[in-house]
Order: C-alpha cells, then structure tokens, then sequence
C-alpha cells in the first residue's frame, strides 16, 4: 500500500517494528476478580517487573491495562540500555555536592546491571547485547565537554571509556557530520517487544492475572486498602501500583499534575545489503548524539540488513507520512549518501518527563507509582518495578535516591501543550 510520501516504500507500517518478531495479542477480555492483594495499572516493563516479584513473592497480583499488553512505550521505545540521565554527573556534582552525584550515577549503574540480571534469569531472547555506545559530538565544544564529563565519571565511578577523535570516528560510523564523540564499552542494546514479551510470559508463569482491555478509571482510599474503579467492575486491592509513565491521564490526578507526556519518533529502514549497512555503521555500536534533542541509529537487533534511526523528540504532528519525511531528511543530513532511503516502519510513542528532568519513584498516600523516566524507561523502569516490589513486600533494596515527590506547577493539569517550546529552548546550545 502505498502512503504518498517518498520516505515510506511500499509496504511501510505505522506500528512499531518490534511489533513483527512480538506481536501484539488480541486477548480474551477476562472478567477481573473481585478482590487482589496487588493491583498493577499498566502492563509495561515496570508494571510486569513489579508484578512478577510480588507473585513470586506470594502475593495475588493482576495488572490491568486498558488495550492490549505492551501497547505504550515499552514496545515503542528505542531499546538502548544504558546509564546515562539528562542531568550530567558533573552538573549534579556541582549543584548538589559530589556524594549526591555519585549516589545518583550509582543508581543507574544498579539499573543497568538489573536488565541483565532480568534478562539472563527470565532466560528472554530479546538481542540482548552489550556492544558499546558511541556518544557523538556536534561541535568541538561538545566533544571537550564530554571528554570532561566522562574523565570524572571514571575518576569517581571507575567507568572507562575511550575518546574518539573527528579522525577516528570513521571506524565507528561512516560520516563526517560529528566532531567525533566517547565510547561506552560496556553499554548496550535489546529488541524492546521482545524483551516486553518475554517478561509477560515470565508475569503469566508466576500466577499474574492479566486484564487486557480494561481501563482503570479511578480509586478510592478505603480504610485498608483500596477500591479499584475499572471497566464493568469494582476491585479491592490491599495495594495500589501505577505504572503507566507517559500514558496516564484522570484516573490518578496527582500523577498526572507531575508527569508530562511527549512524543519521539523512530523509523527502521527497508532492506539494504548487510555490506552497506556494515559500511554505513562499522562500529556496530548503539549510536546516539549528545544533544539535549537528540538523534539515535543502531543496526536493527535481529536484522542485519536495517537501520533504526529516530529523533524529533517533543514534535507534535498526527501524520506520520510527514515525520516520516522530516526523519529521512534527518537520516540524509548524517549521511548523504543515503538520498532516497525508504522507511518500512514509523511510529511514535508516549514518553514520560518531569519538570526537573528527573525520574522518580514513590508513594503518594499509599499508592505507590515509578515514572518520568526521561528517555531512560528500559534500565530504569525495570530496576523501578523491582524496587516497588520490594517495598510492598517489606524486603531490603527498596529505597532509592529518586524518591522524592516529582515537582509540578500551578497551572498544569495534564496537558502539556506546551513541551515543544521547552524542548527548543532547552536545546538551542545544541549546536
């Protein structure tokens, strides 16, 4: 079928590539129980992590989501893992003293160690690989402020990495558009449905009962407990997690007064020879600029003959034909030599932020919650619902340095019509 726009082929989709090799069910709508000792809002990786520790745990868990598991950003995100926040750990260091920075930056260490830990128990066959990163500059400027940044991540934190000089970076990726960058050696990359499903499969294997289709709508505070308002039915819960990110909305008011949702953009090419794409990108890394708005391109986990690129982040426009467009012409600005490249997939998801740029995780009269991830959802979100698991279990390892309540303002109720004017002036040093 063909869309109108130069930069889809013929076959392009609008859902996520991921959605291929992990397809979306189309489930049963299950009545749920009267009554559950955990009730889960959003079936994504924090919500499916929480609730396959506290079923296994011995607790009764269901987890309600109001379309099919998986529908929002954790099969929509770009799949990176790493351990990096838009907050610097020299800027932390500055503003809030070192032991703060290295608390912080320690944290994402733990997340990051978690997906692994999750990966090779859950014994998920997601592409999980630890192939580097390869942070790129955009001007010299930034290629001296990483080279600093970086130098005191590995005096305070023990983590190494490489300079990759203008020169050099042809090695890592066939263009002249940086001012070279850093290598991460360590960090890496996993096919996000994949990952999701194999986190499903371990929820359901637990005992976790899973209601597809049925949206939650609110709750009461009971006396012990609460009383759960979703589709056709009233659930009474001992607790209460909410676990939905950029995609929650009325049905808990206080959340969404402090979490902002916007839009990113990725697009996986069509085929192309493996030589090309090998030419294209040696390095085989996972390759991200460090913009504030930033663009991002791997091989495509699991095929070798595509690219997955995305950016746009915070842009507002319902046709993808038209994003679809504007991430071609992005992709031809890194290499030129891409004129005319197709797009088989393009999609956009939710993502979730804060007004300080810092994720967080806590309980707001009893109702426990992990969001505004900030671009960091895959290794966060996981070490997020294993830390809320703990809590309601009363085991150790629950506490974290992102527990303090995220900031809102006066004026804001959810709608954040205003995020593509922030992020434009949030990234106007970018170059």
């Amino acid at each position: 079928m063909a869309f109108g726009s130069s930069a889809l082929s013929n076959n392009a989709s609008f859902d996520p590539y991921w959605w291929r090799a992990a397809p979306h069910e189309d489930q049963t709508r299950a009545a749920p129980l009267k009554r559950t000792d955990v009730a889960i809002v959003g079936s994504g990786i924090t919500g499916l992590n929480a609730a396959i520790n506290l079923a296994r745990g011995g607790r009764q868990v269901t987890v309600f989501e109001a379309k099919e598991p998986g529908h929002g950003a954790s099969t929509r995100n770009a799949g990176y893992v790493g351990r990096t926040l838009k907050h610097s750990f020299g800027e932390i260091m500055e503003g809030q003293g070192l032991d703060m920075a290295k608390a912080t930056y320690g944290e994402l260490m733990d997340a990051f160690i978690a997906v692994k830990d999750v990966v090779e128990r859950e014994n998920i066959a997601c592409h999980y690989k630890q192939q580097g990163r390869l942070l790129l500059a955009t001007s010299t400027k930034m290629y001296d402020d990483m080279a600093r940044e970086f130098g005191l991540r590995e005096e305070h934190l023990g983590e190494p990495f490489q300079t990759v000089s203008r020169v050099e970076q042809r090695v890592e990726i066939a263009t002249e558009h940086y001012f070279g960058g850093v290598r991460i050696p360590d960090h890496a990359g996993l096919h996000p449905g994949l990952y999701h499903q194999g986190l499903l499969d371990a929820a359901r294997e637990a005992g976790v009962t899973i209601c597809a289709f049925t949206p939650v709508y609110g709750f009461r505070k009971e006396t012990e407990g609460f009383t759960v308002l979703v589709k056709g039915a009233k659930v009474e819960a001992r607790d209460l997690v909410f676990a939905t990110n950029g995609y929650g909305g009325r049905e808990f008011p206080w959340l969404q007064r402090r979490i902002m949702p916007f839009h990113a953009y990725q697009a996986v090419t069509a085929p192309m020879s493996e030589n090309r794409v090998r030419a294209l990108l040696p390095g085989d890394r996972t390759f991200i600029d460090w913009n504030f708005n930033v663009d991002w391109m791997r091989i495509a986990p699991g095929d070798d003959t595509r690219i997955q690129f995305g950016g746009l982040t915070g842009e507002v426009d319902a046709d993808l034909r038209i994003m679809a467009e504007r991430l071609q012409q992005r992709l031809v600005r890194i290499f030129p030599d891409m004129e005319g490249i197709q797009f088989d997939n393009v999609w956009t998801g939710k993502c979730g932020g804060t007004f300080d740029i810092t994720p967080r995780i806590g309980c707001h009269e009893g109702v426990h919650y992990g969001s505004g991830y900030c671009f960091a959802g895959v290794p966060m979100g996981t070490l997020f619902g294993i830390k809320i698991a703990r809590r309601i279990l009363g085991q150790e390892g629950g506490d974290s340095v992102f527990d303090t309540a995220p900031p809102t303002r006066f004026w804001y109720r959810g709608n954040a019509w205003f995020v593509p004017h922030a992020l434009k002036w949030m990234s106007r040093n970018d170059r």
